[in-house]
């Protein structure tokens, strides 16, 4: 038997294993054509960011001491690769800005890996510009089930920490 029939005879048994069960649910792979890369199934996921914040605005004339609280709802389709965008924000005491951009990408079982990035703007206004803390991460979450990210906090160091937000979100991948 030659070097080339052994090689097809593992990529056909690979192929085989393959399309066998992945986490309890069937998965269909498609043989690529030689010196091709197989394409994986586009698999639409309705996304949702939800939870809580607090957000501490210590300087100001009018606004030292103010505490803003509330609620974190967003949600979206994606497929496959979602650019970042805002899909979030919120202002507190008239000089604090927090955003929220999210992306993900899908794959073939359903589950979907969100990527987030969080933003803490202090400046003069709600509208500025001056980024005083970021936090960036990503999490995993399979087909119809939550991931939870328990208190985030971002602060501006320039004011020695005395102004900042604190947040606790779910990530949902619903079917």
């Amino acid at each position: 038997m030659s070097i080339r029939r052994k090689t097809m005879g593992m990529l056909a048994a690979a192929t085989a294993v393959a399309s066998l069960t992945v986490a309890g649910a069937p998965v269909a792979v498609a043989a690529a054509p030689a010196g091709e890369n197989a394409v994986t199934a586009s698999v639409w996921r309705n996304i949702a960011l939800t939870g809580t914040y607090t957000i501490r605005d210590d300087e100001g004339i009018f606004a030292a001491g103010t505490y803003c609280s509330g609620n974190v709802a967003s949600e979206g389709w994606v497929n496959e690769v979602r650019t970042p965008s805002a899909w979030w924000e919120t202002t507190c005491g008239g000089e604090i800005r927090v955003e929220k951009h999210v992306s993900a990408e899908t794959d073939a079982t359903g589950g979907v890996m969100i990527y987030v990035t969080l933003r803490f703007y202090e400046g003069t206004n709600d509208t500025n510009t001056d980024l005083d803390a970021e936090y960036n991460f990503n999490r995993y979450v399979p087909a119809g089930q939550t991931s939870t990210v328990s208190e985030i906090t971002l602060r501006n160091g320039e004011n020695g920490g005395k102004d900042w937000a604190k947040l606790n979100l779910v990530l949902h991948n619903d079917r």
